[in-house]
């Protein structure tokens, strides 16, 4: 269980129908994975700081996850009703620090779906 609620608990209910739907479930394995990762990764440069040994490759790393994870959302929302597919462009893919700040909540949200794939496969 997650101990923070979930932030955007509509839109994963809304991946998780467009991916069973369309049949993209690995896509939303993918996304949970990267959303995860980037995640993770956020809170230990936010941890360590900026001048800290490695940060300039975790931030690389950061990066990359973030546009794979972007490119994985749009992708599963592609055959989405319409006003799911505008809400994710406009609230979280667009370029701007609120976009990205709803972004990392919504990736918060994944990794606990991520954890709870890891977990009910190894039959918890």
């Amino acid at each position: 269980m997650s101990p923070q609620p979930l932030s955007h608990t509509d839109l994963v209910g809304a991946l998780l129908d467009a991916a069973t739907a369309s049949g993209k479930e690995q896509l939303l394995d993918d996304l949970s994975f990267q959303a995860k990762f980037a995640y993770k990764t956020f809170g230990i440069m936010s941890r360590i700081g900026k001048d800290a040994n490695g940060y300039d490759k975790l931030a690389r790393e950061f990066s990359e996850s973030i546009e794979k994870g972007k490119k994985l959302l749009a992708e599963i929302v592609e055959r989405a009703p319409a006003e799911t597919q505008k809400s994710v462009a406009s609230q979280f893919l667009a370029l701007t620090p609120e976009a990205f700040d709803r972004l990392m909540m919504l990736f918060r949200d994944l990794s606990w779906y991520k954890n709870y794939l890891i977990d009910s496969r190894k039959g918890l």
